[in-house]
């Protein structure tokens, strides 16, 4: 029905615009879109449609007030999952860095109470572990992805 008005629109439009007798055509035109609207038939298929929507609007209403709500219950359920994760990750973390801490505090304590015996000496070994450098200086590459312009480049 949309679709055959919208066509009726375009149709009486096109008409119109494209007619070479002008405000004669476009005062015939508007008589008879206004007699097709207050045909009895067509105000009744308007009133059926009217009717139709209005028992239709709190059906569609309650569908969506239910899945907003079941939305709301599954969203809730997964931030309580994932703040309960989150909460253990954090714990195990925080557990490590204590664990690590009072390791390099005990080494600290050796070290300190070894003193004088090797104070001029750094020490060889330690117990944290450093990382290996990613790449070194003769690695990296620093030529550029795309060379800057010429003189025969610049040609206008």
């Amino acid at each position: 029905m949309i679709k055959r008005l919208a066509f009726v629109a375009g149709f009486g439009i096109g008409f119109v615009v494209g007619s070479a007798s002008g405000r004669k055509s476009y005062e015939s035109l508007r008589e008879s879109a206004l007699n097709t609207w207050n045909d009895p038939k067509v105000q009744a298929k308007v009133s059926e449609g009217t009717d139709w929507v209005k028992s239709e609007v709190p059906v569609v209403g309650e569908k969506l007030a239910e899945g907003a709500q079941k939305a709301a219950g599954t969203v809730g359920a997964k931030a309580s999952e994932g703040a309960a994760a989150v909460k253990d990750k954090a714990a195990q973390g925080a557990a490590s860095v204590k664990d690590k801490a009072q390791g390099g505090a005990e080494a600290v304590k050796q070290k300190a109470s070894q003193g004088g015996q090797d104070s001029g000496t750094p020490a060889k070994h330690s117990d944290a572990e450093l990382p290996e450098p990613a790449v070194t200086e003769d690695e990296v590459d620093m030529k550029p992805a795309h060379p800057g312009p010429d003189a025969k480049d610049m040609k206008n």
